[in-house]
């Protein structure tokens, strides 16, 4: 039986359930920062309770896939391909994604707490209310801790986003070598 070190060896890109996953929530996670734009000053009481019933529904999902994609990398340890990259290029990348695992984390957790907080009610799908008697829980001091940690993780996310993106860039336009394709590439070489 190989371990995952023997596998990655051979192996020229990541499964197509983590290339899945990889995309899905980038996707999704890109939709959620037009919620910066939704969540506007401007906008009515009853505008903004639509907006939360959108925000909370794919930060649901996102948290969903999120556990999934957790479990096969750090818990599973799905084979990873490995990438002939210098050593401090491989110390920056790791320290970028366990980062970006990091916000993926705080951002959803941090957002929950602040719908627990919340003075409007918070529907996930339109039928579940997460701060289900809100009247009693709200706390104006407690829900702005909530979100500025939520708001603080979203702009350190989005900062690592644009490295992972750039280095992502880098690999493919200047260093011409398979890193981007080892998330790209969906049919077998």
């Amino acid at each position: 039986m190989s371990t995952n070190t023997e596998q990655n060896i051979h192996q020229k890109g990541f499964d197509k359930g983590y290339k899945w996953l990889h995309w899905s929530m980038a996707a999704l996670i890109l939709l959620m920062f037009f919620a910066l734009i939704g969540f506007a000053e401007g906008i009515t009481t009853q505008e903004r309770m639509e907006m939360l019933v959108g925000h909370s529904s794919l930060g649901t999902i996102i948290s969903v896939l999120l556990i999934i994609r957790v479990f096969k990398r750090f818990i599973k340890k799905d084979a990873q391909p490995v990438q002939m990259i210098n050593k401090w290029q491989l110390l920056v990348s790791k320290a970028v994604q366990l980062g970006l695992y990091a916000c993926m984390i705080i951002v959803p957790v941090s957002g929950y707490l602040s719908a627990r907080f919340h003075e409007l009610p918070v529907m996930v799908f339109g039928s579940f209310n997460i701060n289900q008697g809100s009247q009693v829980a709200y706390n104006m001091e407690t829900f702005l801790s909530f979100r500025n940690i939520h708001e603080g993780a979203i702009s350190v996310l989005m900062a690592l986003l644009v490295l992972h993106i750039g280095a992502a860039f880098y690999h493919k336009l200047v260093k011409k070598d398979s890193v981007l394709a080892s998330m790209t590439r969906f049919k077998k070489a």
